[in-house]
């Protein structure tokens, strides 16, 4: 579409439901899909010249299994499981994590999570999206609010006017940085290896998390292509400049050779070629999101370590409940906009907060403690169950709670607004009839 005429009907149509995404990641296309499936106009604005699914394998838990089948999306394929283990690296069960059954009764699914390949989340995703929602090629460089709403300006003199800006746009979110300023990204100071390898055996009801003084080997059922895979990953410390080793596959099972099964067997079927290292970078957190005509989500607002196992599947919840918080809001009502955004600030800050704070701690206290802590931290792993009930009480129950809103609302059939939920008592803090 000419530029010209694309920003001239930006402007002129559907005033009050205009929403542009700045990045086509799981967050941006999942928020698009929920606010299209609202009512309002939503463009993606992605800096690439094609949109591409592309990506290693991640994990989703029930809640965004749940999030997904709300778009219509198939998911009866991904192998679930229902069980977590942590385990000495010589095998000794260290905590084991359990889910509520009649929950996931309730949910349909058969364990809490499921392996997926990233490229096929985003395929799945690419398909749910309608026609000319993404717009490529736009490289968004800043926005200005103003009385007709919010103008975004972009590289070679491109712009769009729109009622509602929501930045999506990842770690280095330039949405984030007009908005709230600029914050250090920091280097948590631990590297994560993400591989997969078509393998048979193991159990496939299960994801084990393997420890020893310094590292974690951790692997999950996976189906790709039709195939039975595991996806896996191996955190370390590292320095933020310390070089990639020339064959990473050699330098991976040293580190691991005091490992028992499964995991030389998961080693010996990878291909290097499947081989992929993040360092882990975040940012001090956010109180809040947003501001005017302007919020964010995903790693724009919380960017998180493999500890959490989640960021993608934050992301979805994240474009999940934004769509359903301004569900039925006029945008070009500021108040109306300011309540809705509020809402969501406050179902979703203090929650992502937690569980990016808490997988923090667990990288620091894995990777980077001083000798005598780990020797403790071993100590209460081996012979108590202190760690087992904190790790219940940080990623179990808050979690459980917040799938038991999303199965509300689908039950409901979003017939009534949404309301507030306190995420402590798992209820309504009020209706709106």
């Amino acid at each position: 579409m000419d530029n010209l005429i694309f920003e001239k009907k930006s402007k002129e149509l559907n005033k009050g439901k205009r929403v542009a995404i700045i990045g086509a990641g799981p967050g941006g296309l999942s928020a698009g899909i929920a606010l299209h499936q609202a009512g309002f106009d939503v463009k993606i604005f992605e800096r690439h010249k094609q949109t591409k699914a592309l990506g290693g394998a991640i994990i989703l838990n029930a809640i965004g299994i749940n999030i997904l089948r709300s778009y219509g999306i198939k998911t009866d394929d991904m192998a679930t499981t229902a069980i977590q283990r942590f385990r000495r690296f010589d095998g000794h069960q260290r905590v084991l994590q359990q889910f509520d059954s009649s929950l996931l009764n309730k949910a349909n699914v058969s364990g809490w999570m499921a392996g997926l390949m990233r490229s096929e989340l985003y395929e799945r995703l690419l398909n749910k999206i309608p026609d000319e929602m993404i717009v490529n090629d736009y490289d968004f460089s800043s926005y200005e609010e103003g009385p007709d709403g919010v103008n975004l300006l972009f590289e070679g003199g491109k712009s769009y006017t729109a009622d509602l800006l929501i930045g999506a746009d990842g770690v280095n979110s330039l949405v984030r940085q007009q908005l709230w300023g600029k914050s250090e990204l920091q280097h948590l100071g631990i590297a994560v290896w993400l591989g997969w390898s078509e393998v048979e055996g193991p159990n496939r009801n299960e994801i084990v998390l393997n420890h020893s003084d310094l590292y974690q080997f951790g692997y999950a059922p996976l189906s790709f292509k039709g195939k039975n895979c595991f996806e896996w990953w191996f955190v370390e410390p590292c320095g933020e400049n310390q070089p990639e080793p020339s064959d990473p596959l050699s330098y991976i099972r040293n580190r691991l050779k005091n490992f028992v099964e499964p995991v030389p067997e998961i080693l010996k079927a990878t291909n290097s070629q499947n081989l992929f290292r993040w360092l882990i970078k975040y940012r001090e957190p956010l109180n809040a999101w947003s501001k005017g005509r302007v919020t964010i989500l995903g790693d724009a607002a919380h960017p998180t370590s493999p500890y959490a196992a989640y960021g993608a599947g934050m992301a979805l919840e994240d474009g999940y409940f934004l769509g359903k918080y301004l569900q039925g809001v006029d945008l070009s009502d500021a108040t109306a906009l300011q309540t809705g955004l509020g809402k969501y600030d406050n179902q979703r800050v203090k929650y992502t907060n937690h569980v990016v704070g808490f997988a923090r701690t667990l990288g620091k206290i894995f990777h980077n403690a001083p000798k005598p802590v780990r020797i403790f931290r071993d100590f209460l792993l081996d012979y108590t169950k202190i760690p087992e009930r904190n790790i219940v009480k940080n990623s179990i129950e808050e979690a459980e709670t917040l799938l038991r809103i999303v199965l509300d609302l689908e039950k409901a059939n979003n017939t009534l607004p949404f309301t507030d939920y306190d995420m402590e008592e798992g209820k309504p803090l009020n209706k709106i009839f």
